[in-house]
């Protein structure tokens, strides 16, 4: 059953930070973080038991490689930038947003999204025509439509459904 969750009930965490041009994004998914204390502790209790063990007939020593090897990958789980940015699925990157064609408004879901071309981090192409999404929270969103709507008053907002696409 656990398994099974982890698989279908993953969450990404999404954080914008908007200023002046600019919109930075960075998201990840946070399943990795739960794994490196259960590995800890699975460390901790087997070294225990081999710890005993050895109390008994010496020869066990050879059973600490396990606690020892989960202990180091949980340590190195831990310290690895470029391991937990993998693990998460981490992303951090910029659109110029003052340079958004349309501006879509769909007040139901609170998402704003702005209709720009896009040069993709991850593949370097261009995107043409896309909209990227911005989730909001409904206490804000009012708020934020509003600063995007004086700050590109030139581009026309289209109230509705759009097609939202995570990159």
């Amino acid at each position: 059953m656990l398994v099974s969750m982890g698989m279908t009930h993953q969450t990404s965490i999404i954080v914008y930070r908007l200023t002046d041009k600019r919109i930075e994004v960075f998201s990840w998914k946070p399943q990795i973080d739960s794994v490196k204390p259960v590995m800890k502790w699975t460390a901790i209790v087997s070294g225990v038991v081999v710890f005993f063990l050895v109390f008994i007939n010496p020869s066990f020593i050879i059973a600490a490689i396990g606690p020892v090897g989960i202990g180091i990958m949980a340590a190195l789980m831990g310290n690895s930038k470029g391991y937990q940015s993998m693990a998460r699925n981490q992303m951090e990157y910029e659109i110029a947003w003052r340079d958004a064609k349309k501006i879509y408004a769909y007040p139901s879901r609170s998402i704003i999204g702005l209709n720009l071309y896009w040069d993709n981090p991850e593949t370097g192409e261009e995107m043409k025509n896309f909209v990227k999404a911005i989730f909001v929270p409904k206490n804000k969103y009012e708020d934020v439509l509003g600063y995007f709507k004086k700050n590109i008053s030139e581009v026309p907002v289209i109230e509705g459904k759009f097609d939202v696409y995570h990159v």
